[in-house]
């Protein structure tokens, strides 16, 4: 038995063309899709790597303004310690040292937050992936770090009058032990923040707190 297929209208090879028109243009259609999304996806890696970028700068400008009042705010606690030991009871104490120090700037990474909770940041170069990665964890664990001494440092100010005794300087003392080491926590790890800072190229941008920095009370000498 034979088959025979039938044959189109216009022959084989007007069929062929027509099924080759078909076949580019699905292509084109697919093309132009991809196109379509490939935009849309940078449109939104831009948005999000200027979001970052915007938040790691003031980020830093906040890291480089801590780092600059901690030799001050060593000394100030060195002083106070210092006047704690050498009042006795029953003596007048030496003139209570001012220490300025109140707290560190804290930081932020909700835009990080955002950015890693969706697939956005798929599309970024897995380098530039690792590099905010990388610096955000440092900002968190140095986050941990600041509020503890601004607790400590908040404890000390309601400590210092009521340190007229004994057990109040004792008090103070451990206190200021503490604070002293958790400011040296803090500053030890300036070399590791700025050499992540500079692998994603930020700078910093004190623009979100500079009326406040000015009126904030400033460690001097």
């Amino acid at each position: 038995m034979h088959f025979h297929l039938p044959k189109p209208l216009h022959g084989w090879r007007a069929f062929a063309g027509e099924v080759g028109i078909i076949v580019l243009g699905v292509l084109i259609a697919l093309g132009a899709e991809q196109v379509v999304e490939n935009l849309h996806w940078r449109h939104k890696v831009g948005v999000i790597r200027q979001s970052l970028m915007g938040e790691l700068g003031n980020d830093r400008a906040r890291w480089e303004s801590n780092m600059s009042q901690v030799p001050c705010a060593k000394r100030e606690v060195a002083a106070l310690d210092e006047w704690a030991k050498r009042a006795s009871p029953g003596a007048a104490a030496p003139a209570t040292p001012q220490m300025a120090y109140g707290l560190f700037w804290w930081m932020h990474w909700a835009n990080w937050n955002l950015a890693s909770s969706g697939d956005t940041l798929d599309h970024f170069p897995i380098t530039e992936q690792l590099e905010f990665a990388s610096l955000y964890d440092g900002i968190k664990h140095r986050e941990a770090d600041i509020e503890t001494a601004t607790d400590l440092g908040q404890q000390v100010h309601g400590l210092i009058p009521l340190a007229d005794d004994a057990a109040g300087r004792r008090e103070l003392r451990a206190v200021l032990a503490r604070l002293a080491g958790k400011i040296q926590a803090v500053a030890q790890n300036d070399s590791y923040m700025r050499r992540h800072f500079d692998a994603v190229g930020v700078k910093p941008d004190r623009s979100d707190f500079a009326a406040d920095d000015a009126d904030a009370p400033q460690c001097k000498g």
